[in-house]
């Protein structure tokens, strides 16, 4: 019981979050008119976001063991980021560069492979594998296209942030590769 109303009071967190970070375009729509949302800006960043949030929550409520949250953490933190950047202004180049597209496979990646995995860290350490070369397939293919020439990003931009990405999924990677590892030294003790 006590655990059900822990689980409510974190969903109620969850919505109240969204709602204060959504008053801050609002807001500063008011004052300025460097910031200009639309509706479905508004709906599309209050869906990123409460998604994300709702997703920890319940990582949160279902696994006990810290290094697992940390790899949610990371990897849910990471995705809502490569999202909201490439939708608000594109990783390569600008939104409306083509390649950006290919970003959508990474989470595209994570979201099957969580399913497949059930959830399971041993499944989800490949999982996030997978999702942190993606970007760097993206950077190759970007600088070999020759989107690192103006207008464009530089090369060291593209292979910045691209490395960004790479480093954090493998950062959850690893954290639910020691997952799997304990949970095998576990199962080998009891044996």
């Amino acid at each position: 019981m006590k655990s059900e109303h822990k689980l409510k009071k974190h969903l109620v967190l969850v919505i109240l979050v969204t709602g204060v970070l959504l008053l801050i375009p609002l807001i500063a729509m008011q004052f300025t008119t460097e910031v200009v949302w639309t509706l479905s800006d508004f709906l599309i960043a209050g869906l990123l976001l409460s998604c994300t949030g709702l997703a920890f929550v319940f990582a949160l409520h279902k696994m006990e063991n810290n290094s697992y949250r940390l790899g949610v953490g990371i990897a849910l933190i990471s995705t809502l980021f490569l999202v909201w950047a490439n939708l608000a202004v594109g990783i390569v180049g600008n939104e409306s560069e083509d390649i950006n597209v290919l970003y959508y496979i990474i989470p595209a990646i994570g979201l099957v492979g969580a399913f497949l995995s059930r959830f399971q860290s041993h499944g989800l350490s490949y999982t996030l594998s997978a999702m942190a070369v993606i970007p760097l397939i993206i950077a190759i293919v970007a600088l070999m296209g020759y989107l690192q020439e103006p207008p464009h990003n530089t090369a060291t931009q593209i292979l910045g942030i691209n490395m960004f990405f790479t480093v954090m999924f493998s950062l959850a990677a690893i954290s639910f590769r020691n997952v799997a590892r304990d949970e095998n030294e576990k199962e080998l003790i009891a044996e």
